[in-house]
């Protein structure tokens, strides 16, 4: 079985094997999964929002991140029925001014995802946890550590 690996400002779309978003911190994970395909996309996000201008990465920001990987996962021809889960969000550094930038950018990451109409069904965000997020494609299951 293979694994595909998604780190930092990174995505991946893949159909099988394990698909795996590690290293996630203050950042946000995100993977969307098709039953009916068996496909699967994850993207480790940096931040809540790029600002006015395109980002060289889109990858990094919530605002552009969501977008980006939908469209990368509509390309294999999944048009609904995701499933979704986050991960991520931790304050690593306490709950001091910028060292505390994971609730924001978990906030930004639902509020873009309920923009697109998509249900979060398994939320493991907050605490000061680093976590990994495994989606086993062919079973269908995800999990986060």
């Amino acid at each position: 079985m293979g694994e595909t690996i998604v780190k930092v400002t990174q995505f991946a779309v893949a159909s099988s094997g394990l698909l795996k978003v590690i290293q996630i911190g203050a950042g946000v994970g995100v993977i969307i999964y098709s039953s009916e395909k068996k496909i699967g996309a994850g993207i480790h996000i940096l931040a809540p929002d790029s600002g006015p201008k395109p980002p060289n990465n889109p990858c990094m920001y919530a605002n552009s991140a969501i977008p980006f990987i939908l469209e990368e996962i509509r390309k294999k021809g999944v048009r609904s029925g995701f499933s979704i889960a986050i991960a991520g969000g931790s304050s690593l550094m306490g709950n001091s001014g910028v060292t505390n930038i994971g609730p924001k950018i978990v906030g930004a990451v639902k509020s873009e995802l309920a923009k697109n109409g998509l249900n979060i069904k398994l939320d493991k965000t907050g605490g000061t946890a680093i976590r990994t997020m495994i989606l086993d494609i062919d079973a269908g299951k995800i999990a986060i550590t």
